[in-house]
């Protein structure tokens, strides 16, 4: 009876030893770099309006159809960053819905595009650190398994290092 206990005891104890060397560690949360509120107006570039809208207006009045005007601010890489009352205000004073459309679209797809550029600038920046540390944590490995290389007293054998001999292995003196 003694006997069984102690060997449930033994056997209990390698156990939970076991199952405690199987834990391991959380996994660390994934760290987002914010933007903040200042730097995404750095980020997005000001509207840029070669063509006026007074011009638009005038272009409107004329009778020119919406693609025709559209295509004047393509080519004049105008863009207008209009709050809804400025819409109100330029749709009564003439402008199109169409066109007013496609100058919110336009500039919301500049935005959009300066913010994925940022987005992909920090992330190159980050794989390269990433690709950096690991070509470093491999050039350290590779440096360790050098059979001349020496890390200083004490390190694996004794404080002269490693020692060979003529019998095709490693001794240490």
């Amino acid at each position: 009876m003694r006997y069984s206990h102690s060997l449930r005891l033994i056997f209990i104890t390698f156990l939970l030893t076991g199952l405690a060397g199987c834990a391991s560690q959380p996994p660390q949360p994934l760290q987002i770099d914010r933007i903040s509120p200042e730097q995404l107006a750095a980020l997005v570039p000001p509207a840029q309006s070669t063509l006026t809208l007074e011009q638009v207006v005038a272009l409107s009045k004329q009778g020119k159809s919406d693609a025709e005007i559209i295509e004047a601010i393509k080519q004049s890489q105008s863009r207008y960053s209009l709050t809804p009352s400025d819409v109100l205000s330029w749709h009564e004073k003439g402008i199109s819905k169409g066109v007013l459309d496609y100058m919110q679209q336009a500039n919301a797809l500049a935005e959009q595009n300066a913010i994925a550029d940022e987005i992909n600038k920090r992330e190159k920046a980050r794989v390269e650190s990433d690709a950096r540390l690991k070509r470093e944590r491999d050039m350290a490995r590779l440096r360790s398994m050098d059979p001349w290389f020496y890390g200083g007293p004490g390190f694996y054998g004794g404080p002269w290092g490693y020692r060979p001999y003529w019998g095709g292995g490693w001794r240490y003196w």
